[in-house]
């Protein structure tokens, strides 16, 4: 699922450690972490104190995802590879990005029902 999804929009890498190792791992750590860090604004954040129902509190949540994402995502590819520096490996951290912050929408969508405060944050 994952190698379908990164080679969609990076195109295909003649590596084939990165249909094998890389995509599926960071792919998952990418869908559970934008799923932990909505759950963490909605029911945590969302149900405890009506300041963080703010707009400006889930944007920085989500930035705060996106840097991750694209920290972990370039980190474990060039790891896993062993490589110093290759420029796959900046649109593959961009697309991990893209996910991320496309997961992070979705799970607020489903997430936002069972916050408290935070129901109509961001939209």
């Amino acid at each position: 699922m994952f190698e379908f999804l990164y080679e969609l929009l990076c195109g295909q890498n003649p590596d084939p450690i990165f249909a094998t190792d890389i995509y599926p791992f960071v792919g998952l750590f990418t869908l559970v972490f934008a799923f932990v860090f909505t759950l963490v604004f909605y029911i945590i954040l969302g149900r405890s104190r009506p300041v963080w129902d703010k707009t400006v509190h889930w944007v920085i949540t989500m930035v705060i995802l996106l840097i991750i994402a694209f920290g972990f995502a370039y980190n474990h590819a060039q790891t896993v590879t062993e490589e110093d520096e290759n420029s796959f490996f900046y649109t593959f951290a961009m697309v991990n990005t893209l996910y991320a912050f496309i997961y992070y929408i979705l799970f607020s969508i489903l997430l936002k029902r069972f916050s408290i405060f935070a129901k109509r944050t961001p939209f």
